[in-house]
């Protein structure tokens, strides 16, 4: 008791913290083993950070014009010609569909890579070219003629979840005081592993980069902070997040699986690794009245505010906006393991009593955390863990628009804390059979 007592009156000390937020503390930290670093992390938030109230105001949704896509995806891509068909397949097969894909060739000279390029761009998608420069120059050029509402920056050599999109915009159309979202990172290639990316806090940011590069993004967002660094060969997305944090915008996590992320030879990131320290004194430059004065990081939170919103869909209720799996489509709403035990049980049922071509979405109402539900570390594209990406305030209208969006057949109820007061609402709002599990 007496050395705890004695470790809290440290970590409480004004020095201490004085110590964690210095450069020279920062770069000592990211050369410890990983174990050692995620007890850190885990020790600040506990011991130093406290918990932010953000107050919630209403606000109107506002109409996007749909001749544009709402959604734009900017590729930089230089000699990476092996890889891209993979990450553009991963784009084909999103369960939303409303989005431009944008190719911005970084002076590649790989003769594969042009011609994969040019085969690319024969099919429809949109390739722009620039001379060899860098990740933050193309990202910038792509975004500038981007037409979407939102951003999201793509390596070639990576890949997504299927519901990545979808589940990234269901989150920032229904709360406008986000400026982005991102998810849970699985590494393949060389290098398999979870990252476990963190909600987004600045203080913390000017340590470590927590976010992930493939954010989605409102691309208002990257116009009022004046876009990427293109001074920055590298960490230029840790960059963009503090100058987004410090203009007074914030983002969330989705605690899911959803980016792939590609180990292979000598990365970007790994290239950048070995000149941090130069990158790291640019981005403290970039930032000096930030690192200088952290107490502004308090301002900064006062101002966050969620918003709630009448009409969190209104963009995002086009049935064309989605795949549509040509089969008959039936949801499955209850907790994750009541709604995967019923559809184990519907897939054993004879094609006489039900469609054979049955096509299953599973919506679960659990509010456990990621690291609590082992058997979701990957979700498949027909699986919604509703508390993960949006406010409970929102849950009924997200099933309502699921449900006429993918023009599902049946709505089957398993064991649901909900399914007294959405049954009857489900029959009002949806032409859907309702059938009862539980």
């Amino acid at each position: 008791m007496l050395l705890k007592n004695y470790a809290a009156r440290i970590l409480d000390s004004k020095r201490f913290r004085v110590l964690w937020q210095s450069n020279s503390f920062g770069l000592v930290v990211r050369f410890l083993p990983r174990s050692a670093k995620e007890w850190l992390k885990t020790f600040y938030r506990s011991t130093l950070v406290t918990p932010t109230i953000i107050p919630t105001v209403n606000g109107k949704a506002e109409p996007w014009d749909h001749a544009k896509p709402i959604l734009s995806v900017v590729i930089p891509c230089h000699n990476h010609g092996q890889y891209i068909l993979e990450a553009i397949r991963s784009l084909e097969l999103q369960t939303f569909k409303d989005f431009e894909t944008v190719i911005v060739d970084d002076g590649s000279e790989d003769e594969h890579t042009l011609k994969v390029i040019e085969d690319l761009r024969s099919e429809g998608i949109r390739v722009l070219q620039q001379e060899k420069s860098n990740v933050a120059t193309a990202l910038n050029y792509g975004i500038s003629l981007a037409r979407g509402k939102y951003i999201c920056c793509f390596a070639a050599d990576d890949k997504l979840e299927p519901t990545y999109f979808e589940k990234c915009l269901c989150l920032l159309e229904s709360n406008p005081g986000l400026a982005f979202a991102y998810s849970l990172v699985q590494t393949f290639g060389d290098e398999n592993r979870i990252w476990l990316t963190e909600p987004f806090d600045l203080r913390m940011m000017l340590e470590y980069n927590h976010i992930c590069a493939t954010a989605v993004l409102r691309k208002v967002i990257w116009e009022k902070i004046g876009g990427f660094d293109t001074l920055m060969d590298g960490y230029e997305d840790w960059d963009f997040w503090i100058k987004a944090g410090e203009a007074g915008f914030r983002g969330a996590l989705i605690p899911e699986i959803l980016f792939n992320y590609r180990r292979h030879g000598i990365t970007l990131n790994r290239q950048s690794d070995r000149k941090s320290q130069g990158l790291i004194a640019h981005i403290r430059n970039n930032h000096r009245n930030l690192y200088s004065h952290p107490e502004q990081i308090k301002k900064i939170r006062d101002s966050y505010c969620d918003i709630m919103t009448p009409q969190p869909f209104l963009n995002l209720s086009l049935k064309e906006q989605y795949s549509d799996s040509k089969k008959t489509t039936a949801v499955i709403i209850g907790s994750m393991q009541k709604a995967r035990a019923a559809e184990l049980r519907l897939r054993k049922v004879s094609s006489s009593q039900l469609p054979g071509d049955l096509h299953l979405l599973l919506l679960s109402t659990d509010h456990t955390s990621y690291q609590d539900d082992e058997s979701s570390r990957r979700v498949s594209d027909q699986t919604y863990v509703l508390p993960r990406f949006l406010d409970s305030h929102y849950w009924f209208s997200f099933v309502v628009n699921l449900i006429q969006t993918r023009s599902a057949k049946f709505v089957i109820m398993s064991d649901s804390t909900l399914i007294d007061e959405w049954t009857t609402a489900l029959r009002t709002e949806t032409s859907a059979r309702i059938v009862d599990l539980t």
